[in-house]
């Protein structure tokens, strides 16, 4: 079976945000039983990986973005950028079916998946180039809420939520159209599901478990508590939702929790801190900002909570699972806890910064009593959003041989 995965990022050991970490377990999973490509847009770090990376079980083709040459051509862009984050993708969307070898490789091609939004926005054109090929669209999450919510909230200046407004409009019509050309749409969650499912459209819309399991991860939840009280919250922080609820954490929670517990520290472990975050963490001796690091193992192995206080974006948030499966106690605000559907899983779920406070606390003080809810959800997670659960999932989805090739 031949597929070709569209994609804006390139999969590659120790990526340094949740979603591209997914992407490179399918990946991975997906070769097994599948001929490969990996179609990328070229960029200094895809460069340098492509050049670097040994033994891959793939094809990598990276495409050059075609960016407006002419003055008018860039205003268009600057202006459609304004009013829809995805024509970000729009150079490399165009380049993608001007490149004869990937439209060579997409005649080829068995199945083709579009990964990512703005990538899933090339199905229309795509139809027209393989019109007898399945289109699989992985939908991260439904932008569409996350401009909705970014539009209601009071966590953002006035200006941007009626900016958010009118992304949210432009996202609406694009899913109803995407959902109307795709053969499946591919979501998280059944939350997200439910959700494309208001778009119409003839697509199948089908839940897959996100592959999170891994070789580092502890056979069962630790016995003990760690020596020092850590609290660890993981995220990419050049990503705007991250990055306020890192500021949130630090200006409303943090205080209250290092009041309570004598000699607790904070843990942000993550990629991309911008110099607010970077300022707001150096105010406090307590608090490490790690920046990128190749592994979290040593951060997961020292936690005593997880903590996932974020009030905007969209989707599910790997990261309370993931902690979950390391064996962690998750605190999460309603947001954070999104798309997370396991029978009470969480230790505490909070919206107000004094309640979120007094949840963390609660774990500190008493692990004990959060140990039910932790085993609980050590044994749903990695039951449910395992690579066997992932690779079940993908035979079910449509190709046009029907042959499967197996190692």
């Amino acid at each position: 079976m031949r597929v070709v995965s569209i994609s804006p990022y390139l999969p590659y050991p120790g990526i340094p945000h949740a979603g591209g970490e997914l992407y490179r377990r399918h990946v991975d999973l997906l070769s097994r039983s599948a001929d490969l490509l990996v179609v990328c847009p070229e960029n200094a770090q895809h460069t340098a990986v492509t050049s670097e990376e040994q033994g891959a079980g793939h094809r990598k083709l990276l495409v050059t973005p075609r960016t407006p040459s002419h003055v008018l051509g860039r205003l268009g862009h600057a202006l459609a950028l304004r009013l829809s984050p995805s024509a970000a993708g729009r150079p490399f969307r165009r380049a993608v079916l001007a490149d004869e070898a990937v439209v060579s490789a997409l005649r080829e091609a068995d199945r083709v998946e579009l990964q990512w939004f703005d990538t899933v926005l090339l199905a229309p054109r795509l139809r027209r180039v393989v019109p007898g090929t399945p289109v699989v669209g992985v939908f991260h999450d439904v932008v569409s809420q996350a401009h909705l919510r970014r539009s209601s909230t009071r966590a953002v200046d006035p200006l941007r939520r009626l900016l958010a407004l009118v992304r949210f409009v432009f996202a609406v019509v694009q899913e109803r159209r995407l959902v109307r050309v795709l053969d499946t749409a591919v979501v998280l969650s059944e939350k997200d599901r439910v959700l494309l499912g208001r778009r119409g459209g003839g697509a199948d819309i089908v839940v897959f478990p996100a592959p999170l399991d891994d070789d580092d991860m502890p056979p069962g939840p630790p016995p003990g508590r760690p020596a020092v009280p850590d609290v660890l919250f993981v995220g990419a922080f050049w990503r705007p939702e991250n990055e306020d609820a890192a500021l949130w954490l630090l200006g409303e929670i943090w205080p209250e929790v290092r009041a309570a517990v004598p000699g607790v520290r904070l843990t942000l472990a993550g990629a991309g801190p911008g110099p607010r975050l970077e300022r707001e963490a150096g105010r406090h001796r307590d608090v490490e900002l790690t920046g990128y690091v190749p592994s979290l193992a040593a951060y997961y192995r020292r936690a005593s909570v997880a903590v996932c206080p974020l009030r905007l974006g969209a989707g599910v948030k790997l990261k309370g699972l993931v902690a979950m499966m390391w064996g962690l106690p998750v605190v999460a605000t309603r947001v954070g806890a999104e798309g997370i559907s396991g029978p009470d899983v969480f230790a505490a779920v909070a919206d107000d910064a004094a309640r979120f406070a007094a949840a963390v606390i609660e774990v500190l003080r008493d692990p004990l009593r959060a140990r039910t809810v932790r085993d609980r959800a050590f044994r749903w997670a990695h039951d449910t959003y395992s690579a066997a659960a992932y690779l079940r999932a993908l035979e079910r989805l449509p190709c046009r041989t029907g042959e499967v090739r197996r190692e």
